[in-house]
């Protein structure tokens, strides 16, 4: 009988194990960040992420492209949230600015800003 049971559980464990699938990791940030940004361009809220630091760095003159294309640039500081990828939401946004504004909005954007 015990012999039994041990050879039962071991053709379950078998079997489970074979009949298992493969399972591709999936990056949840990548997914939230693009669904993320298509939600705010939809309602208007273009804006491209920023890593900062303890202080926001600010570039001369950006305000100019703020103005003249629409966007906000929006630093996190020094909190980063863990389930939002920079760069895919910028590569979103930057879609976007090229299908409105054609390319040459890039020359004019600040240099730090990833996933461009």
């Amino acid at each position: 009988m015990k012999n039994a049971l041990l050879i039962f559980v071991f053709v379950c464990f078998t079997a489970t194990y074979l009949n298992a699938k493969i399972v591709k990791d999936v990056d949840t940030s990548k997914i939230h960040s693009i669904k993320l940004a298509n939600a705010d361009l939809k309602i208007g809220r273009v804006k491209f992420l920023i890593r900062g630091g303890i202080v926001s760095t600010y570039v001369k003159g950006q305000e100019v492209f703020e103005k003249k294309y629409g966007i906000a640039y929006y630093s996190f500081g020094c909190i980063m949230p863990t389930n939002i990828s920079i760069e895919d939401y910028n590569k979103v946004v930057a879609s976007y600015m090229d299908r409105k504004y054609g390319k040459g909005w890039r020359t004019e954007v600040r240099k730090d800003i990833q996933g461009i």
